[in-house]
């Protein structure tokens, strides 16, 4: 089993916290736009957050405890947390972008309903809530990440639709970061060295995530502001 220190599970936390941080304001974002995509939005948000919160407090739990206090569904249980989430916020973003460019989406429940239906039928009929199987888990790790990708691509289209490339580059930091880490959970001996630099990897990761969020949801903000009469363009009716 792999070991914890406590300083390392404690620097876990900061990379869930630079997550939240950045998927609120991505909430924000949507629900700027759209107040029904923002509960969706807000939803997966939180969902995310408590996947990421129980993760980082069952490693900490586990270097407190030497290992002895294994609460399995807090660290296996992530990936249906997460899973939910991610389909979620991707949704209400894909849909945001549709209503910014003049296209009102309607049942928005619908798609994520699917998604989110046929991925619980998949993971009960591949053992879940059975911890000691794997294949239900790795069905919420690929929703999720199709999620994660979808979410990061949309986002990196809205700042270059807006002409903030640096956002745009920003993001993408963030889900390259994503797929190294990817590789480097693939590797059988997880030593405290390679933990502390896949942590310290998704805190980078996370927090450009967070940062390019931020300025991201004030941008769009500012652009979905109908203008002042002064600066309108003028018209024949004018």
């Amino acid at each position: 089993m792999t070991e914890y220190t406590i300083a390392l599970a404690l620097e876990d936390f900061i990379p869930v916290i630079f997550s939240s941080i950045g998927l609120y304001f991505v909430s924000r974002m949507v629900a700027g736009v759209d107040g029904r995509l923002g509960q969706m939005a807000t939803i997966g948000w939180l969902l995310i957050t408590i996947g990421g919160l129980l993760k980082a407090s069952w490693k900490l739990l586990m270097a407190l405890s030497n290992a002895e206090t294994n609460i399995v569904w807090m660290d296996k249980g992530m990936f249906l947390w997460m899973a939910a989430g991610f389909t979620l916020v991707a949704f209400a973003v894909w849909f945001m972008s549709e209503t910014l460019g003049g296209r009102r989406p309607r049942r928005i429940w619908l798609g994520p309903g699917v998604v989110l239906g046929l991925s619980l039928a998949a993971i009960l009929f591949t053992g879940f809530p059975d911890f000691t199987v794997n294949t239900w888990r790795f069905i919420l790790l690929g929703v999720m990440t199709i999620g994660n990708v979808v979410l990061v691509v949309l986002l990196i289209q809205q700042a270059r639709r807006l002409g903030l490339n640096l956002l745009a580059l920003l993001f993408l930091v963030n889900i390259v970061i994503v797929f190294v880490l990817s590789g480097l959970a693939r590797m059988p001996n997880q030593t405290i060295p390679l933990q502390w630099t896949e942590q310290l990897l998704n805190t980078v990761a996370q927090g450009a995530f967070a940062y390019a969020a931020w300025q991201l949801a004030a941008a769009v903000q500012g652009d979905a502001q109908p203008q002042p009469a002064a600066n309108r363009p003028l018209t024949a009716d004018s």
